[in-house]
């Protein structure tokens, strides 16, 4: 049986199913289970001790992998990958290890509500199809607080 783990959440402000999410690759689970965050606050931190396995150089979005192997995805936006770096600034590279509240990345709502783009931010487990996730808590969070649980 597998330990659990606990995930917190990566920036304050409201969370929401995934399934609620505007983007249909992301609400129909293609790319894993999880929650969807709409931010208040504009520094996303880091969920879990974990390694970078990859942060794009748009900055949009983060990989991490924790030491039992669970991968997750922090995605800033909605095809946000097309502002190609503008807005976002990263805070760690691939191969970084990182701790739980440790500031991954930050962005600018303005230059993404501006240009058209939605701030939904899907958190996404992609290997832990094995696992039981527990959405801990909906509705408003603070970052850091205790988000996600997989058993």
């Amino acid at each position: 049986m597998a330990v659990p783990s606990v995930f917190a959440t990566p920036v304050s402000g409201s969370v929401l199913p995934l399934s609620q999410c505007e983007h249909p690759c992301f609400a129909q689970g293609r790319m894993g289970r999880g929650v969807l965050l709409l931010p208040s606050t504009h520094t996303l931190l880091a969920p879990a001790d974990a390694q970078v396995y990859f942060a794009f150089s748009t900055g949009h979005a983060v990989g991490l992998q924790t030491s039992l192997g669970e991968q997750f995805i922090l995605h800033v936006g909605l095809d946000t990958h097309r502002l190609q770096g503008r807005g976002f600034q990263l805070h760690v590279s691939r191969g970084d290890m990182v701790a739980r509240g440790e500031p991954l990345l930050t962005f600018d709502p303005t230059i993404l509500t501006q240009s058209g783009f939605s701030l939904a931010m899907p958190m996404v487990f992609c290997n832990c199809a094995q696992r039981r996730l527990r959405i801990l808590k909906l509705g408003m969070v603070a970052a850091g607080e205790d988000l996600v649980m997989l058993y």
